[in-house]
């Protein structure tokens, strides 16, 4: 059994680690390239869980590995994006009982906006594809990336100058309104 581990505060004893249950942590990019309509970049899933269907990029956070660094890592491993192409803003995280049948996981959500479609965008490692999907035609999402995309719509159009773009982000999110259904395996 490995020892526990006591974490300090200002010097004082609040506790230690062994006692909690830990969530697996995950990263998710949420990529949109202005246009008339924008577009969303997503991945069809290569493995279980949710096979064949549609996500936002990302994966689980290697250990002592920042947290932009994975979103980054991930999005280049999965589409061929490269990280220097794109500057991710953080979302929110996501952590609702059942979001992803392997167990308790909390994704911490970026997203970014870009000027066009051409990043070299090619399906890689557990992703089967990687395509561009208009903003207010998206296909049904894996996971609870539906709320994820929602809160990145959001955001993003609060960025944009342009303002053709953030209405159509501003629609966009309002289509993706409602609860998400837990996936099943």
């Amino acid at each position: 059994m490995p020892m526990p581990l006591w974490v300090s505060c200002r010097g004082q004893l609040i506790g230690w680690l062994g006692r909690y249950p830990r969530p697996a942590l995950t990263v998710d990019a949420a990529i949109v390239a202005e246009g008339a309509p924008p577009k969303l970049l997503l991945i069809k899933r290569k493995h279980p869980p949710c096979m064949g269907q549609w996500a936002l990029p990302g994966g689980f956070v290697d250990e002592k590995e920042p947290l932009l660094h994975a979103a980054q890592r991930e999005l280049q491993e999965e589409t061929g994006v490269a990280p220097g192409d794109v500057q991710l803003v953080q979302v929110g995280a996501y952590g609702d009982p059942g979001r992803d049948p392997r167990g308790w996981t909390v994704s911490v959500a970026y997203a970014a906006m870009v000027s066009a479609t051409q990043l070299g965008v090619k399906a890689a490692d557990d992703a089967a594809d990687a395509q561009w999907f208009d903003v207010g035609a998206l296909p049904m999402l894996a996971f609870d990336h539906k709320l994820i995309v929602r809160d990145s719509f959001n955001r993003l159009a609060q960025m944009t100058s342009q303002d053709s773009v953030a209405n159509d982000l501003a629609k966009g999110s309002k289509q993706l309104d409602g609860p998400w259904t837990p996936p099943v395996e």
